[in-house]
């Protein structure tokens, strides 16, 4: 069998190469050439740090989010963002949301690669729309190239959904709203060992894909650590179809459980098959991926009696959830007449954390923004976060969700 190489989730493919402080607009090489005599690339950036009276009196946040699937992202923000507003936005200077879906499904029809659409438009975030920051995006592939980038402009960033721990890697710039999958791909493993009793499992995982590949990883080793057995391995390409040779190796090996780590819409199809054509009996298990509404629509009753984590639970213990959680689950919906998910609770926390770190900044210059958001503390708003790790990651609770008849109901919560 062939384990998945630990090659730091694909990092490396994915960097883009520029290097240090560069600017490209003619305007500023005289600013730049003074600036390199007396400062360093640090001050640079703060000299240069887009601020309100620049951009039409607003202060601009980017927001970078999969479309049309994580639309409840982009809903969460611009509830955070309009909230806000109504408070005063940033010193009474009013917050601009700058979205920018990333349309994943057609980019592949099209063969146009979407970590390079995802590159540009971060570019144009920056140096067209002159945002202060960004949130987002939600996947752990984009948000390496998006940090990469944010990185050498010396721009805050705020994650969404993404949750491999290696996309804060590009520097102090990056940070992340939702926790790391070293922590939900312990906390399924687990979950299967000890309350399912599972001694075999077989890992079912997306190629080439960030998220998907650290995923599978951090369950396979933790499922090991605590006893059991991962009795197949096996990979499927974006664009699959058809998983028929991958589920009838799954099937022979007979595994108690089946860990997916995929998206839509490869994922329900997968279960679908597994379930209707294969006949595979195990339980499904699934990573924050899975919490996307398309997802039961598209699956059916194929995926009753799966288990899947995320950062949210609208069905959590009041005193789990908070006040601050419970108003975002009231707002949110009478807002869009739905319940918000994990993605739209990440899409809220990730802007609001961006405006209360300007509201405590002395002012708007990035590494003010940065610093106050590395000293963010006991924040409460759709999810609790104690602090920010030296890794810029969070420490916060997941909930393990089950599917039945239909819908998702909360199973149990594990605390970090």
């Amino acid at each position: 069998m062939k384990r998945l190489t630990k090659r730091k989730f694909s990092i490396e493919n994915l960097r883009i190469r520029l290097k240090g402080c560069r600017f490209t607009h003619w305007l500023v090489v005289p600013l730049l050439l003074v600036g390199f005599l007396f400062a360093g690339c640090d001050q640079i950036q703060r000299m240069l740090a887009p601020l309100p009276s620049e951009n039409g009196e607003t202060v601009k946040i980017g927001f970078i989010y999969t479309t049309p699937n994580r639309l409840n992202s982009r809903y969460g923000a611009e509830l955070a963002a309009n909230e806000l507003n109504d408070e005063g936005g940033v010193r009474g200077t009013p917050i601009e949301l700058v979205t920018h879906g990333v349309p994943t499904q057609r980019l592949l029809s099209e063969n146009i690669s979407d970590t390079e659409y995802v590159a540009g438009i971060t570019e144009e975030l920056i140096t067209k729309d002159v945002v202060t920051a960004i949130a987002g995006p939600n996947r752990s592939t984009h948000a390496v190239v998006v940090g990469e980038i944010v990185q050498r402009y010396g721009i805050p960033m705020i994650t969404t959904g993404a949750t491999n721990p290696a996309v804060t890697a590009a520097g102090d710039f990056v940070f992340m709203a939702a926790f790391t999958d070293d922590f939900q791909g312990k906390v399924m493993a687990q979950f299967a060992v000890e309350d399912l009793g599972a001694k075999t499992a077989a890992v079912l995982t997306h190629m080439g894909d960030v998220y998907s590949e650290g995923l599978s990883e951090t369950f396979m080793a933790n499922f090991t650590a605590h006893g059991g057995e991962v009795v197949s391995e096996k990979y499927y390409m974006a664009g699959a179809t058809d998983f028929t040779a991958q589920l009838t190796a799954i099937a022979n090996a007979t595994p108690e459980v089946v860990f997916c780590t995929g998206f839509i819409p490869e994922l329900p199809l997968v279960v679908r098959q597994a379930r209707e054509e294969i006949g595979i009996t195990a339980t499904f298990l699934g990573g924050d991926s899975w919490d996307n509404p398309g997802l039961i629509p598209e699956a059916g009753s194929a995926v009753d009696g799966s288990f899947f984590s995320s950062p949210f639970s609208v069905n959590a213990d009041p005193s789990d959830l908070g006040e601050d959680a419970q108003r975002f689950i009231s707002a949110y919906t009478g807002t869009y007449n739905e319940v918000p998910d994990g993605g739209a609770a990440l899409g809220y926390d990730a802007v609001r954390l961006l405006v209360q770190a300007m509201r405590r900044a002395p002012d708007l210059a990035p590494t003010a923004i940065r610093d106050q958001i590395a000293a963010t503390s006991d924040y409460n708003g759709a999810t609790l976060i104690s602090g920010y790790d030296e890794n810029r990651h969070t420490a916060k609770s997941a909930a393990i969700n089950r599917i039945v008849d239909g819908e998702v109901q909360f199973y149990k919560l594990i605390q970090p």
